[in-house]
């Protein structure tokens, strides 16, 4: 069992108030191991990918490296970073990423409160020159200047100066052409209330907006039934989830519950980290689960896991350990030490957890099945709370 990182008077504290609940919620059992590592030996192929999207037999995570103001992108299979993009012109801060059907990404940038989307095939890529070449990054060290890569499709800067945070694909796209589809980006920051804005997934266009009662938008996902579930953080007033109806650009409900990551189960139950906690929200009953992981440090991001992988909802905490969670019974069924600092977490198509590590500028590719993980370098402070991967947003709209 790990020892958290905080002074021991506050430690003794959580001790105490973690052997109170846990006797009141026996569910929450936690198991501490450490899984094996490679050392991070990966693939030096950096062939950049023709193809996209996980039913085409490629998966990527694209993941926001917020010093570099640039993207990564990762093949899922190799474990390989195939491209590196800035994704504004300056100042980007970015820190949300969201993937669609058709495998395509856009990346939300807190500085500049600005959205860009990216092609993930080449050939969905455009030649602006004319030059009969497709002129983009071909690994981490290839960066073009601003404007200059020819897979970023559009850069659409919000109206205010608010920073933008929580960020989704609403799944209406065609996955066959990636055309369609709208992103769904909530602020945090400057003026209040905060907005939720809807963009045009082919150009970027924001086609509607809304005023919503909240102090930070901080995370945001998709519920397969026309709703975008946002984490209010709060800052000014007690934080909350809280949900808008895409057809009515209306806020529909809101749950007093404080979280970080965010993230939506293909039932449609809402799941939120939260200090120790791990909350799962139903809005079908109103039903609403705790579960307390005692040796906990701070929860960040949140996935719920798929193949090999399926039957637990994944959540990383800020000291470095992956906790695996029972999915109908909330048990914890296992803690894996393996980074620094953890922030996101995502599954890809086959099933392995990737989680994001902040001060080791690194991704992890772990399989449940051995426990081991590949170390996978990124960017400077890669800082990415969102749908990395796309899977979230399949398993709302495309149930197995």
């Amino acid at each position: 069992m790990r020892t958290p990182l905080h002074p021991t008077a506050n430690a003794l504290v959580v001790g105490v108030v973690c052997l109170f609940i846990s006797l009141m919620l026996p569910c929450c059992y936690p198991a501490g191991t450490r899984p094996a590592s490679d050392s991070g030996v990966t693939d030096s192929d950096t062939d950049t990918d023709t193809d996209t999207g996980p039913e085409w037999g490629i998966s990527h995570i694209w993941i926001a490296n917020s010093y570099d103001n640039t993207l990564s992108k990762v093949n899922t299979q190799t474990a390989v970073e195939v491209a590196r993009y800035r994704t504004c012109p300056s100042s980007c801060d970015p820190s949300r990423t969201s993937v669609n059907l058709h495998g395509d990404a856009v990346v939300t940038n807190r500085d500049s409160s600005s959205v860009t989307k990216f092609a993930a095939a080449m050939n969905d890529c455009v030649d602006n020159n004319d030059n009969g070449t497709i002129e983009t990054s071909n690994g981490p060290t290839d960066v073009l200047d601003w404007g200059k890569d020819e897979c970023m499709l559009w850069h659409t800067e919000l109206p205010l100066y608010h920073g933008a945070r929580a960020t989704a694909w609403d799944g209406k796209e065609d996955p066959d052409t990636g055309l369609g589809g709208n992103v769904w980006i909530g602020t945090c920051g400057g003026d209040i209330p905060q907005m939720v804005y809807k963009l045009d997934g082919d150009n970027g266009a924001i086609v509607g907006q809304i005023d919503v009662d909240a102090g930070c938008c901080y995370g945001g996902a998709v519920d397969g039934n026309d709703g975008f579930w946002v984490y209010n953080a709060g800052i000014f007033g007690p934080p909350s989830v809280f949900r808008v109806e895409m057809s009515t650009l209306q806020v529909s409900e809101t749950v007093q519950l404080g979280g970080y990551g965010i993230t939506v189960d293909s039932q449609g139950r809402v799941w939120v980290g939260n200090g120790y906690f791990i909350f799962r929200y139903d809005p079908a009953d109103g039903s609403l689960d705790e579960c307390l992981v005692a040796d906990a440090y701070d929860f960040r991001g949140i996935a719920v896991g798929t193949e090999k992988s399926a039957g637990y909802v994944w959540v990383a905490d800020f000291n470095g350990t992956l906790h695996k969670i029972d999915q109908e019974n909330m048990a914890v069924a296992g803690a894996y030490d393996m980074g620094i600092k953890l922030v996101g977490v995502a599954v890809d198509f086959e099933g392995y957890v990737w989680a994001v590590d902040l001060e080791a500028d690194a991704a992890y590719k772990f399989d449940p099945d051995t426990e081991t993980y590949v170390t996978v370098p990124v960017g400077v402070s890669p800082y990415t709370y969102s749908d990395m991967t796309g899977m979230q947003l399949k398993g709302v709209i495309i149930p197995e």
